[in-house]
């Protein structure tokens, strides 16, 4: 029987659609912080992953982590 590898899905995927405001808004919401923070950052962490790893999936995984650890990182922030 053959395994059928699954396709990796990504959390932040409604930030490559037209719903990126949407999505963007709850993120920030939860995060504490302003929708452009959460939109810029992930712009300036796909370009800076997209120059330095190869592969869709293992790029799309790694901008996933960066973001989740930048997110992550903005909450203990105290405001």
């Amino acid at each position: 029987m053959a395994k059928h590898k699954r396709r990796y899905q990504s959390p932040y995927a409604p930030l490559m659609t037209d719903q990126r405001f949407e999505f963007a808004s709850q993120l920030a919401k939860q995060y504490r912080m302003d929708v452009s923070e959460v939109l810029m950052a992930y712009m300036q962490i796909t370009a800076s992953v997209a120059k330095a790893v190869s592969g869709t999936q293992k790029r799309q995984q790694e901008i996933d982590q960066r973001f989740t650890a930048f997110l992550t990182d903005a909450q203990k922030l105290p405001y």
